[in-house]
Parts: C-alpha cells; sequence; structure tokens
C-alpha cells in the first residue's frame, strides 16, 4: 500500500512516502514556526522524489499528538484537506506510538520523549514481549520524574525530551539508555508504519474523525484557568 505519512508536531516537519515497509522517499527539515508555510511544498517534493503522484497515494497518515498545538492543527488540517481533495483514506495516529516504530525493539521497555516547555515532558512507556508493544504506562504531559520513577527494568529513552532533560532522568532513573540523537524527532517514514498497522488492526480512515488530541490546554488556556482560580479564590 502506498502511504504518505506526514508529521508536524515538533519544531521539525517530516514527510515519507513509503509502498508498505519500503521508503520511497523523506524529508525532514527544521520547519520552527512556519509549518503552515513549508507544509505543501515539503509534501509536494516528497511524492514527487517518490517518482509518484498525490493522485496515485492509497492512505495518509498524519500524527495528531501529542505536540506543538499550532503545528498538530496546521498538520491535521492540511492532510485533512488532501484527504479530501483527492478522496483518500486518512489515518492519524498518537505521535508518540510513531517514534516507536523508529527503535527496532523486541523486549524491554521504550520510552518516546517530546519537550513539552515548562519543565515538562509529553511521554509513554511501552514494553517489548517477543516482538508485541503494549503500553507500560500511557501517553501524559508532565515532569520526566513522574514517568520514569519505579521503573524496575531498564529503559531506552529517546526523543528531545530525552537530550532536553537527560540529569534529570539519571536521576530518577540510573538504569536508562539514550537512543542515539538522529532519533529525536519524529519521521514521516515511521507515521505511515504506525498507519498502516493500524488499518491492518482495523483502524476506522475516515478524514472527518482525525482530531488532534492534546494532552494539556495551550498556555494561554491556562493562564485563563489559573486567572480564574484566583479571582474566586
Amino acid at each position: 500500500m502506498l502511504v504518505l505519512g506526514v508529521d508536524s508536531s515538533t519544531d521539525y516537519l517530516a514527510v515519507a512516502v513509503c509502498d508498505g515497509p519500503v521508503v520511497r522517499a523523506e524529508s525532514t527539515i527544521l520547519a520552527e514556526r512556519r509549518h503552515a508555510e513549508r507544509i505543501v511544498e515539503v509534501i509536494d517534493r516528497t511524492v514527487s522524489d517518490a517518482g509518484t503522484r498525490l493522485a496515485d497515494l492509497e492512505l495518509l497518515a498524519v500524527t495528531v499528538g501529542p505536540g506543538s498545538f499550532t503545528g498538530l492543527r496546521i498538520g491535521v488540517s492540511t492532510m485533512k484537506g488532501l484527504a479530501a481533495g483527492a478522496g483518500l483514506p486518512l489515518v492519524g495516529v498518537s505521535t508518540l506510538d510513531a517514534m516507536t516504530r523508529q527503535i527496532d525493539a523486541t523486549d524491554g521497555l521504550i520510552c518516546p520523549l517530546l519537550d513539552a516547555r515548562m519543565d515538562e515532558v509529553y511521554g509513554a512507556v511501552y514494553r517489548y514481549d517477543a516482538g508485541r508493544r503494549e503500553i507500560a504506562r500511557a501517553a501524559t504531559v508532565g515532569p520526566v520524574e513522574m514517568l520514569l520513577d519505579g521503573l524496575e527494568r531498564p529503559v531506552l529513552v529517546f526523543g528531545e525530551g530525552a537530550t532536553a532533560y537527560a540529569g534529570r532522568i539519571a536521576q530518577c532513573c540510573p538504569n536508562y539508555r539514550e537512543a542515539p540523537a538522529q532519533l529525536s524527532h519524529p519521521r514521516g517514514s515511521a507515521v505511515a508504519q504506525e498507519a498502516l498497522a493500524a488499518v491492518a488492526a482495523g483502524a476506522n480512515a475516515d478524514a472527518a474523525l482525525v482530531r488532534p488530541v492534546y494532552l494539556r490546554q495551550s498556555q494561554p488556556e491556562e493562564a485563563r484557568r489559573r486567572a480564574r482560580e484566583e479571582a474566586t479564590a
């Protein structure tokens, strides 16, 4: 199945075209706050580099969170527009679930971490048993200690959050290992592979159902909530 995978949940923009497990073309750029300006251009270039056309694709995939509020909205809205225009199915996948596809894990614990700012991370812990993935600790946002404290087995951590909070991770989880820096951000090919697995497991590919999933309120929303609490205290 020919699938286009897109991630815009971080400062990077990642796009890939995969034919089943084979990566036909992949692009990753540092978009910072220019996702809206660059996303269509990068998608078009990657599809062209794959030697295909949007009309030839069979499935679209996009990460729905956690991650940057603005980045997620841009990625989801762009992919829903492409799905509607081309009449293609669209699958939304967890950013953290997709990141696990970047690790060749068969046994043990792995933990993808994204920097959520404000001294917090987005993360989850996954357990692998003979190659089968299970959720050991569900996706959450908070201090890295909340996610990693008390793990009795060694855990492989990776992602920009692992780099940003390496000192704190070492203190709360001394038996951790950190994956190479090139795995710090989600890849478009990982998004595509997660979507293919989801479809094989029976996931609904109705584009109308795809929405960003936020694990916390945006900073302006959080400020308004705190102001209301202080006003009524």
